[in-house]
């Protein structure tokens, strides 16, 4: 996760996730809060699923795998995202914080309602507003929802070898990878490797670097910034032609397609 202003560790968004879409199982070294507002959701992160209905909040510790899951039609909810060294650097040790992972609080939807509307609005100081907010959220997040840990998150060796595995994959997404030359990089045999990822992630590897692709694919197309032969290669994809299968696989349209909705 990367900050495209580093005076505002913050990102806040809002996602509306239907239940047929692909969510790609994702972790990041800061602190993450999903705020749910309509539907129900399953969320995992690591070892924990819930069920979440509107109005509650999960806790994403850092360095923990997750995901959303729309139950039934589909689902929304509120992204906030933020930087571990700020908070850290605010005197707010979330390192050495385990955070309660559902949570149903009055004063922490207040808080998420005052980011929406100044990141919506962006009035004079909003930024200064969103960081103070944000500090709120994580001082209450600490005094009532939290307990020491001596150990980092997700010692796991199967979450471990994942989360490798993953950060593998989002850095060198663009280059000809393989099973063997991904398990080798986790360091495991490629038999244990791809069931412990499969059980893990729900995806296969192949599956999982595909969707990757794609994604990062969709964004260069949205961008204008190429074409759909150099976004292939962009992409790591060797063939237009599976190329073109692969990501209407995945996007439901062909990259053509895309382009062409957005030179219109």
């Amino acid at each position: 996760m990367q900050f495209t202003d580093s005076s505002f560790p913050v990102i806040f968004h809002f996602d509306h996730l239907k239940h047929d879409e692909d969510f790609m199982i994702h972790w990041q070294n800061d602190l993450e809060l999903l705020y749910l507002v309509d539907g129900d959701a399953e969320i995992t992160s690591d070892h924990q699923r819930c069920t979440f209905s509107p109005g509650q909040i999960a806790v994403i510790n850092c360095t923990c795998l997750h995901s959303v899951k729309a139950i039934n039609q589909s689902c929304s909810y509120y992204c906030l995202i933020v930087g571990q060294n700020y908070l850290e650097q605010q005197g707010i040790p979330i390192s050495e914080l385990a955070f309660s992972f559902q949570i149903d609080d009055p004063v922490l939807r207040e808080k998420f309602q005052t980011i929406c509307t100044e990141m919506s609005q962006k009035l004079p100081f909003y930024k200064s507003e969103v960081k103070s907010a944000v500090l709120s959220i994580a001082a209450r997040l600490s005094r009532n929802y939290s307990c020491p840990t001596t150990e980092p998150f997700s010692q796991d060796r199967r979450l471990a070898m994942v989360k490798s595995a993953i950060s593998y994959i989002q850095k060198h997404y663009d280059k000809p990878l393989t099973i063997d030359s991904i398990s080798t990089e986790a360091g495991f045999s490629k038999y244990y490797f791809c069931r412990s990822f499969k059980e893990i992630t729900g995806r296969t590897v192949i599956d999982y670097l595909n969707l990757t692709r794609c994604s990062h694919a969709q964004s260069l197309l949205l961008s204008g910034s190429c074409n759909v032969s150099e976004c292939a290669e962009q992409c790591g994809f060797q063939n237009l032609s599976y190329f073109s299968k692969t990501y209407r696989r995945y996007m439901g349209h062909s990259p053509s397609n895309q382009l062409s909705s957005i030179l219109k």
